[in-house]
């Protein structure tokens, strides 16, 4: 990779990890290198070496641009190049769970042969616990939407460059595939699954060895599971709108009602007397 930068970069190495930097940015390289060298435990890979890691830290937005070549969406925060364990980082205060990220990835890819993007990027998420309440309520709101795909389909997605709420849904649902095949693997959670793919590329015959089960199997599944675990929003926007149409009703009701109202204040200030069969009182 070719650095045309205005200004030389420097470079700051803590054990395993060297990250390059540009003046004014030594403080912020120093701590990243230390975190990524501390970096040493990932989900379902036990035996996962100790990798020498480069990482880029630029200086800001356009630099990243220009170092990634154009690939990586306005939104992005960080590329990762697996063959050259390689990761490219913006200027973030969300640096931790970033990195995190980008160095599960390279974990990930020194383990096994090859896995789908879906996997590739909801392991990266698992790994840097980007899993809670609000990755939840963005599936609810790809459910709500309709927007239940199929693993095929998420794969294009992730590699599409929409826009950020698309993505972060993407990244959620991927995410929940990921935690059910954690779940699927029970106390060994994915270190299985991981295990066969280590000798094979094909994610299919790797499910099928390890859990008996079909990618398209596995699809459907997860799917039911998405609805069964997530799917609440549905039901509760379901009820939302009814209630929502009651209340409605009831407004226009009372508007009418005031408004009759109205006209009969405005009448009887004018000198309008009520008719006494109007009024018709009981004893």
């Amino acid at each position: 990779m070719i650095l045309l930068q205005a200004t030389t970069p420097n470079v700051v190495h803590v054990g395993r990890v060297s990250v390059v930097y540009w003046s004014g940015s030594e403080r912020s390289a120093t701590t990243l290198a230390e975190m990524a060298d501390r970096m040493n435990r990932w989900p379902g890979l036990p035996d996962a070496p100790a990798l020498r890691i480069r990482i880029i830290l630029s200086a800001n937005d356009r630099q990243f641009d220009s170092l990634t070549a154009g690939r990586i969406p306005e939104w992005g925060a960080a590329a990762t190049f697996p063959a050259t364990r390689t990761i490219v980082l913006k200027p973030t205060p969300d640096f931790q769970r970033v990195l995190r990220h980008e160095v599960a990835h390279l974990a990930l890819h020194s383990a096994v042969r090859r896995v789908p993007r879906w996997f590739d990027e909801g392991y990266a998420a698992r790994a840097a616990g980007e899993w809670d309440r609000l990755e939840a309520l963005r599936v609810n709101w790809a459910l709500l939407r309709g927007v239940g795909p199929s693993l095929d389909e998420l794969n294009r997605y992730l590699r599409s460059t929409g826009r950020p709420a698309e993505a972060e849904a993407s990244y959620a649902l991927a995410t929940s595939a990921v935690l059910y095949l954690e779940r699927l693997g029970g106390d060994r959670g994915l270190e299985p699954l991981l295990t066969t793919l280590a000798s094979t590329a094909d994610f299919d015959l790797a499910l099928r060895a390890t859990h008996q089960l079909t990618l398209g199997q596995f699809e459907t599944l997860w799917r039911k599971d998405l609805r069964k675990r997530y799917g609440w929003l549905l039901l509760v926007t379901s009820l939302s709108l009814f209630w929502g149409f009651v209340a409605l009703i009831l407004v226009a009701l009372w508007t009418r009602r005031r408004h009759r109202d109205r006209l009969r204040r405005e009448a009887l200030d004018e000198g309008w007397v009520v008719p006494v069969d109007e009024w018709n009182p009981q004893a």
